[in-house]
């Protein structure tokens, strides 16, 4: 009878091991984590200085706002209950869509951070997530309306040079105690962190002197511009500039056109500088959401609405539920900047 050897005990451990990595290494590319971006409630103002423009249990119907009582009358006959029905345009303003609304304002990125880290390459280069993560804990807790984020090296961009030690004013806002600057979320995906930005970026500030959250105000010294131009491919960003790729004199890059011939790309180098000194002329606080060739920024706009109809600033308090607000919100989640810009 032949004796079968006993498989040695470190050979056994080995195996355990391996197949305990294999497992977490697994996970590890499947899992999907984000960081929370929604601030804590008694950290925010939820108006500067008016109450809300609706209460719990009234309705929105395509801009008209019924009152509690209102619907309550409504609701004792057939016709009023049709009119409150969601297919008839009513939405019921409930604690859930107000909950709803806040963690979508603060945390919902739309999936645009794909395009923010993978293609545009922000936040890989001088500032980044190392670099911010210093400059964040220099504060010690305490809030700041303009982060600033030294340089680590000499490095010129767009025809423009910084030197090593230069403190950068990026305009991002980080309320008190926080940790990550207001309105980026950070994510973990198939092994990859990237971030992504969220509404609260561009269309929230924090109180310098209490470091609260004012909700809806915008971020006035936000320099979008300078964190596009400091990406590792702004030339991604063309579009919201006046730089086209035509125009740009032809690299060692080739490709077959339209007509079935070799033609060769704009050089990489030229068109990226030209990008960045495009985007370096972008005051902070303001930002160009529109991919028309034309480099003509406009201001950060406020997320307010009560009392604006029929007006605003540019008359889309006039459509839409509550006021507009879903119209104002609506615009820029298209080609405009959550899917084309930081």
């Amino acid at each position: 009878m032949q004796t079968v050897k006993s498989i040695p005990r470190s050979l056994w451990i080995t195996f355990l091991l391996s197949a305990v990595a294999l497992v977490v290494g697994f996970l590890g590319y499947r899992l999907e984590l984000a960081l929370p971006a929604t601030p804590d409630i008694n950290n925010t103002y939820t108006s500067l200085t008016q109450p809300a423009p609706t209460a719990l249990g009234s309705y929105d119907v395509l801009g008209h706002v019924v009152s509690p009582q209102e619907a309550a009358q409504l609701q004792q006959e057939e016709a009023g209950r049709e009119q409150l029905l969601p297919e008839n345009g009513a939405v019921k303003v409930t604690e859930e869509l107000l909950r709803l609304g806040r963690r979508t304002f603060y945390s919902e990125t739309f999936g645009n951070e794909v395009f923010q880290t993978d293609v545009v390459g922000a936040l890989k280069g001088p500032i980044n997530l190392v670099t911010m993560t210093k400059a964040i804990a220099a504060l010690g807790g305490k809030p700041t309306t303009n982060l600033q984020v030294p340089v680590d090296e000499d490095f010129t961009v767009g025809g423009r040079t910084f030197k090593e030690g230069t403190m950068l004013n990026t305009g991002l806002d980080v309320p008190a105690r926080s940790l990550l600057p207001l309105g980026l979320r950070p994510s973990i995906a198939q092994g990859k962190l990237r971030v992504g930005i969220t509404c609260a970026a561009c269309h929230a500030a924090v109180d310098n002197r209490t470091g609260r959250v004012l909700e809806g105000a915008p971020n006035n010294d936000l320099d979008s511009g300078l964190i596009l131009a400091l990406a590792t491919n702004s030339a991604a960003m063309f579009r919201q500039t006046s730089v086209n790729p035509t125009q740009v004199p032809p690299g060692e890059h080739t490709y077959i056109n339209a007509d079935g011939k070799s033609a060769r790309l704009p050089d990489a180098k030229a068109l990226e500088n030209a990008v960045d000194a495009a985007l370096l002329t972008w005051p902070p606080g303001n930002f160009d959401s529109s991919g028309t060739l034309v480099n003509n920024p406009s201001q950060n706009p406020p997320s307010y609405t009560f009392e604006n109809y029929p007006y605003g600033w540019s008359g889309f308090s006039s459509v839409g539920w509550f006021h507009g607000l879903t119209t104002l919100n609506n615009n820029v989640h298209a080609t405009n900047s959550y899917q084309s810009a930081f």
